[in-house]
């Protein structure tokens, strides 16, 4: 899937979050993730980032350090070192476009009920959702692929989602050491764009 758009926002309305993507082919992709498989997925996403976006594929120790056995606490810096160097190339400005022609899920948001997630070890992180309700016809699902540049504004988005939302995250809070200050909830990566665009 080309994504060239993501909006991520609580609804107040339904009690969950509403994920928007558009993509470079004109179709727009609309998800819902409740307060059950959020709270699931953003310390999973999280660790994910730490465990697999820290340290790139290609890193070479100078002898002084094992990367195999480097602490989490080191992981997670250096993640959030990595994090503010994407952040940096953001512009914040371009508005989500809906109202794509092609729904290629239908017009009704897909209830995600499963997610899997599968990290490359050239940065990238794939995103399968699933909607797997009582009624095997209805199986629905889509796959995407994410840039290292877009699983932080993925983290970023979901983070502010969650905020406004108030859910208790309790423990789950801890894990979201990754999530930047500025409130934001769209992205864009249209090639109109220089760079990837967040909206406040």
């Amino acid at each position: 899937m080309d994504i060239r758009q993501i909006s991520i926002r609580y609804r107040q309305d339904h009690d969950r979050i509403l994920v928007d993507i558009n993509t470079g082919a004109g179709a727009e992709v609309q998800v819902w993730l409740t307060r059950r498989m959020t709270l699931r997925l953003w310390p999973l996403l999280n660790r994910v980032v730490i465990d697999h976006f820290a340290i790139p594929q290609d890193a070479k120790t100078d002898g002084f350090v094992n990367l195999a056995t480097m602490d989490t606490q080191t992981k997670t810096m250096l993640a959030e070192f990595k994090r503010d160097e994407v952040m940096q190339k953001a512009d914040f400005s371009t508005p989500y476009k809906s109202g794509a022609a092609l729904h290629p899920l239908g017009n009704n948001p897909l209830l995600v009920t499963e997610v899997n997630l599968t990290p490359f070890g050239n940065g990238q992180l794939q995103l399968n959702f699933n909607e797997k309700l009582e009624d095997p016809a209805s199986l629905r699902g889509f796959q995407m692929d994410l840039s290292t540049e877009l699983v932080f504004a993925v983290i970023k988005l979901m983070g502010h989602a969650l905020q406004q939302s108030q859910w208790e995250l309790g423990h789950h809070a801890a894990q979201a050491t990754l999530v930047v200050d500025e409130a934001a909830d769209e992205i864009d990566m249209s090639p109109d764009a220089t760079r990837p665009t967040y909206l406040n």
